[in-house]
């Protein structure tokens, strides 16, 4: 296995900087690769954290702003059909549902 994948995947498990060094020297590797090996696999971590967190956020968002909207058609049919005072309170509602929404990033 790679090292820096061997790393990356202690830091997966869990583990703290002392105990990947600990590993690591284990291997047989010099200092001045472990810190590099070290700063790296934290690098790469990071990054996945980041770019795992920001991907499901942002589809369970749209989720639900595609259903507002969804919603929000209906009820706009629904008044063009004699449910005005329905359609025109509901309109209301998910609109201002959706701009809260929007404004609270």
């Amino acid at each position: 296995m790679n090292k820096l994948d061997y790393s990356i995947s202690l830091r997966k498990k869990g583990f703290g900087s002392n105990e990947i060094k600990k590993r690591l020297k284990e291997e047989g590797l010099e200092e001045s690769q472990i810190q590099y090996y070290l700063k790296k696999s934290d690098e790469i971590f990071l990054n996945q954290l980041i770019n795992n967190k920001s991907e499901s956020s942002g589809k369970t968002v749209k989720g639900i702003k595609m259903i507002a909207l969804v919603l929000s058609l209906l009820l706009l049919f629904a008044m063009f059909f004699g449910y005005a005072r329905i359609g025109l309170l509901g309109l209301f509602v998910i609109w201002s549902l959706i701009g809260y929404s929007s404004f609270r990033k």
